[in-house]
């Protein structure tokens, strides 16, 4: 059993089994932290007045090693092509992304410099205050969460 500074998950939860009463504030409890972790981003879009739709595609371009089309970008974001293509044109546009050709069938697309600053500061901004946040776990709770929500990811 996993254990939180010698209180089980379930107590410490204050959830039983099969308890479905308190098991169904989970999708708050989730919410709540998800909203909180979106908002990480908000002072820099605010700088550069770009929006949160725009944070997954920066930081996926700046992580690619190599220049990407916008199907690979969608394939690694598991979203839908139409949403790619309206956000890449929007970066395009304001000059955060550049095509690396004019190939419409591959269509190779990398950051700015630009774009790569954007992705960096949202990167580091994000690594800061995600550990200001998980502040209040121990390492082992740390540890624990990250294998629970593997778990989790893996099997949705």
């Amino acid at each position: 059993m996993l254990n939180f500074t010698n209180h089980s998950l379930i107590e410490r939860t204050n959830m039983q089994p099969n308890n479905d009463k308190e098991v169904v504030k989970l999708p708050l409890i989730l919410g709540k932290i998800l909203k909180k972790l979106h908002s990480f981003a908000d002072p820099i879009l605010e700088k550069y007045d770009l929006s949160r739709i725009h944070v997954h595609y920066l930081v996926a371009l700046e992580d690619c090693e190599k220049s990407i089309s916008a199907k690979e970008l969608s394939e690694k974001l598991a979203v839908d092509k139409a949403n790619t293509s309206r956000a890449i044109n929007d970066l395009l546009e304001r000059g955060f992304v550049e095509k690396e050709s004019e190939d419409q069938k591959t269509f190779p697309l990398k950051l700015t410099e630009r774009g790569k600053e954007v992705a960096r500061e949202l990167k580091a901004n994000n690594a800061k205050e995600l550990l200001k946040m998980l502040s209040v776990l121990t390492p082992e709770e740390k540890n624990q969460m990250k294998s629970i929500l593997t778990k989790i990811s893996e099997n949705i």
